[in-house]
């Protein structure tokens, strides 16, 4: 046993280390994924009490550190559901979040041989996401956007979008194909 738990404990280590914050429910939706999700209690536990990982366990949530928790963005989150519905889907050959500098473009992802990455546009952002799209200039690269309702979904101006999302409590995923809704 202790030969499966221990790249559990490593790979659950390395996902908090990527995203910074996840919920705990997300980190044992990636295990189930391979069968894996009864070693992650005991990961939990393990890289806690060894101090590589701080467990809220008022939010749910499992962070880098302390402080990791007060910064925690709810557009990362959101887009890390969709990243696991994604890899029901399709292979993901790797994954990571993005850079400050690709706002509003919260996670990047590899697979098949394409590249695709999972934005997070709130109400508010709409006019500063289609202005910086205007400049930006992507190549190959399909984008998935979350929304926090499809009401403004035909104001968003990205090119090259495969679809749009919103994203309930729990991980619930609803698509939308077009800016019609």
């Amino acid at each position: 046993m202790e030969n499966k738990q221990k790249p559990v404990e490593r790979e659950t280590r390395q996902l908090i280390q990527t995203y910074n914050v996840l919920l705990k429910s997300q980190i044992y939706a990636y295990f189930a994924k391979t069968q894996r999700d009864h070693f992650v209690g005991r990961a939990f536990k393990t890289l806690e009490k060894e101090k590589q990982i701080y467990i809220h366990q008022d939010l749910e949530m499992a962070a880098i550190n302390e402080e990791a928790f007060k910064a925690r963005n709810v557009g990362t989150l959101q887009a890390f559901w969709v990243l696991l519905d994604i890899m029901d889907q399709k292979e993901v050959d790797q994954h990571f979040l993005a850079s400050k500098e690709e706002y509003p473009v919260r996670i990047v992802l590899c697979g098949e041989g394409e590249i695709y990455d999972i934005l997070y546009v709130s109400e508010n952002e709409v006019q500063v996401t289609n202005n910086l799209f205007t400049r930006k200039m992507t190549d190959d690269c399909g984008h998935i956007v979350i929304v926090e309702k499809p009401g403004y979904i035909h104001e968003i101006r990205i090119p090259d979008v495969l679809g749009f999302c919103t994203v309930k409590e729990g991980g619930e995923i609803e698509y939308y194909r077009n800016a019609d809704g």
